[in-house]
């Protein structure tokens, strides 16, 4: 395979394709909106604020990736759970941001030169790894609340 085959894999991986894992179409399927924002007890993040965490990232680094301008930070990784100025933070919302940056990821890997890939592929692997370890995160959450339905898991 080549360096853009993997990286297109890992990618759709985390979009919507089971594969060692499973993916993040698979882990919130049939997720609620009261669902998404339940928590076990106050340290720990809601399935809801774990997609917004993940598109954060995924957006600021597809921006770069692009070569657009990434806007300043001044929060730290606890403040990228929470909606962002402006934002309504509905669940449904949460979810089309997260598949339109991950649908414009795997475009934009399929276009890239591969002097760009080369010079990416170590971030977008790390940045996939992100993905997937969310993605676990869900699924045991889902686990805890008793919403998880095994069919939708990997085998």
């Amino acid at each position: 395979m080549s360096e853009r085959e993997i990286l297109l894999e890992q990618l759709q991986a985390c979009r919507s394709k089971n594969g060692w894992f499973t993916s993040m179409a698979a882990a919130i399927k049939g997720l609620t909106q009261k669902q998404a924002d339940w928590k076990s007890n106050g340290e720990m993040n809601s399935v809801h604020e774990i997609v917004r965490h993940l598109d954060f990232y995924n957006k600021r680094y597809l921006n770069r990736f692009l070569g657009q301008d990434v806007p300043a930070f001044e929060g730290d990784n606890d403040d990228t759970f929470e909606p962002l100025d402006g934002e309504q933070g509905t669940w449904d919302e949460a979810l089309k941001a997260y598949d339109a940056t991950m649908e414009s990821w795997i475009d934009a890997v399929e276009q890239a030169e591969d002097g760009v890939l080369e010079k990416w592929t170590g971030d977008l692997t790390h940045l996939t790894i992100h993905n997937a370890y969310h993605i676990g995160q869900i699924v045991f959450i889902r686990k805890q609340q008793g919403s998880w339905d095994k069919k939708y898991g990997v085998s």
